[in-house]
């Protein structure tokens, strides 16, 4: 029979072995994301590390082909999103993330680095926000600067493609990450729900857009995307970005939804504001959806200013 001191000794030993594989293998909840953004001189320490993909996203393979960064695989835009006759750009379906992801060799504990080709910033972000809605969004990061700033300075090219094994990751959906046209609805007069538009002013003011109704939805402010990057399209840093949301009007601790024309802009708010500490949310829909149906409200200034 073990003796009582032994016993102890031996359940504090097991709890403490139990806590530490728990901790090491993620399910306490421990593990801190991976950093969103990633420099150039990061990713060339790390090209031969077998846990980090790249992925070089972009519409078409053409670029890709005359040149990429060593062992960086093709993503293309239009892989993980889907348009159907009522709605430009939507999320895809967990089946057709889960053929795609698989295509391209995700497996579980992969680090993923995302690489936008000239100044394709936001449809790279919207991957971004497509893979945390996918559950991927703890380990993946954005090249700052994109391949641009990787040419720029002298860092090495290849045209090789690079082999790729079959993935193993499922995707499961983060419906946490994203709002339907009738949760803004329900947000609009919340004083703790900033709802930023992420298209350019005019668009804002109601001066075109090519949308079924002009203007914004009710109380939003405008943080226009382009605003959010620099002249080489890398990311502004946190403390420029925590003084445009505030100028706009967002308060510290705000949940923000944001959204654009279709939902693609408004992913580099919801990467910018993520980036800088804020709770975000994207309305997948945008402003395609909301002008298109008339029981929802409209605010266009540039209408009240002509008096019509």
């Amino acid at each position: 029979m073990v003796q009582p001191r032994n016993y102890a000794a031996f359940v504090g030993l097991f709890v403490v072995i139990l806590v530490s594989s728990v901790a090491e293998s993620g399910f306490a909840g421990t593990k801190e994301r991976e950093p969103m953004l990633v420099s150039t001189s990061w990713l060339q320490e790390h090209l031969n590390d077998p846990s980090v993909i790249i992925f070089h996203v972009a519409p078409n393979r053409r670029e890709y082909k005359y040149g990429h960064i060593p062992g960086a695989r093709f993503l293309w835009t239009n892989a993980l999103q889907y348009s159907d006759p009522d709605l430009t750009l939507e999320l895809p379906s967990l089946a057709q993330a889960d053929s795609t992801l698989e295509s391209l060799g995700v497996r579980n504990g992969v680090r993923i680095i995302l690489c936008f080709d000239g100044a394709a910033v936001t449809p790279t972000t919207r991957v971004f926000f497509t893979f945390e809605y996918l559950g991927l969004g703890d380990r993946v990061s954005l090249l700052d600067g994109g391949l641009d700033a990787w040419k720029a300075e002298g860092r090495p090219m290849t045209t090789e493609m690079p082999e790729i094994q079959k993935g193993t990751f499922k995707p499961t959906a983060q419906s946490n990450v994203v709002v339907t046209c009738d949760e803004v609805r329900k947000d609009l007069d919340d004083p703790n729900v900033a709802i930023v538009d992420a298209r350019g002013e005019q668009f804002y003011e109601g001066k075109g857009g090519g949308m079924p109704r002009a203007g914004h939805i009710p109380g939003a402010i405008n943080i226009p995307f382009s605003n959010l990057v620099d002249s080489t399209n890398k990311m502004k840093s946190p403390a420029e970005l925590k003084a445009i949301f505030q100028r706009a009007g967002v308060k510290p601790g705000s949940r923000i939804i944001a959204y654009c024309h279709i939902g693609q802009q408004a992913s580099l708010v919801y990467f910018a504001a993520k980036y800088i500490g804020y709770s975000v949310q994207l309305y997948d829909g945008s402003f395609e959806e909301w002008s298109g149906r008339n029981d929802l409200p409209i605010d266009n200034p540039a209408q009240k200013k002509s008096g019509k």
